[in-house]
């Protein structure tokens, strides 16, 4: 039983544990009591969501395993726009980048129900396979002429990039923004960094290194994806995987 007060401190102190999103509870013995605090008591539940909201942020999930907080908009300082990707890639790149994500989040989850499931784990994948998916959603979306609804066409130069990339590069040319296996590399580091997906097996060979899915993407993509875009994704996830 926790020991901690329903302070205001405390309740600010939980919110910029959810900001961390590496943060795990297992590994957080204050992060947990304040959990604990949170699910007990409501009026404290109450101030962590107001503090929460006066940072223009919201609760999108709360369970032993953390507390999710987004942005509530755009403009929210912790919001991030294909503007803050990466300030070196060109619009291209970065339009790129943004389906790289889309193409990882599909392997794990290639059919909705995964996402309403909480006992659903989704098995570890590699690089082979999210590259497959990156362009089997990019040449889906450039054969759809941009007339497809809900897609943003700010994307088509990504979709482009993609499809005009070769299939096989030199090693030394792998890591660029500009190959399919350095478009997945950015994405999936920035994934790690946010909490989103994790190394589940290392190699010195990027082709035997897989990843798995973390509860955060789930909640993530239950409620925040473009939804058209990421049915697309599954589509071309569930193509790719029978090629």
């Amino acid at each position: 039983m926790t020991t901690l007060q329903a302070s205001t401190r405390n309740a600010a102190r939980l919110v910029y544990k959810a900001l961390q999103t590496t943060l795990s509870p297992v590994n957080d013995l204050q992060y947990r009591e304040l959990l604990d605090l949170y699910r007990a008591d409501p009026k404290f539940a109450g101030a962590v969501q107001e503090i929460a909201e006066g940072l223009e942020l919201i609760v999108l999930d709360f369970s032993e395993r953390g507390l999710i907080v987004v942005p509530t908009s755009r403009e929210s300082k912790f919001s991030v726009r294909m503007a803050d990707i990466r300030t070196n890639l060109k619009a291209d790149q970065k339009a790129g980048l943004l389906l790289a994500h889309i193409a990882i989040t599909a392997v794990f989850y290639p059919t909705t129900d995964g996402l309403d499931d909480d006992n659903y784990i989704p098995p570890p994948a590699n690089l082979a396979q999210f590259r497959d998916v990156l362009f089997a959603l990019a040449r889906r979306l450039k054969d759809a002429g941009g007339n497809m609804q809900d897609v943003p066409l700010e994307l088509a130069p990504g979709w482009e990039l993609i499809c005009a990339m070769p299939t096989v590069l030199p090693a030394s040319q792998r890591a660029s923004a500009n190959s399919l296996t350095g478009l997945i590399g950015l994405a999936l580091t920035h994934m790690v960094s946010g909490g989103l997906v994790r190394i589940d097996r290392e190699s010195s060979d990027e082709e035997l290194i897989t990843y798995t899915a973390t509860h955060r993407l789930r909640v993530q993509l239950r409620e925040l994806t473009l939804r058209r875009l990421f049915e697309l994704a599954q589509t071309s996830s569930t193509t790719a995987g029978s090629a």
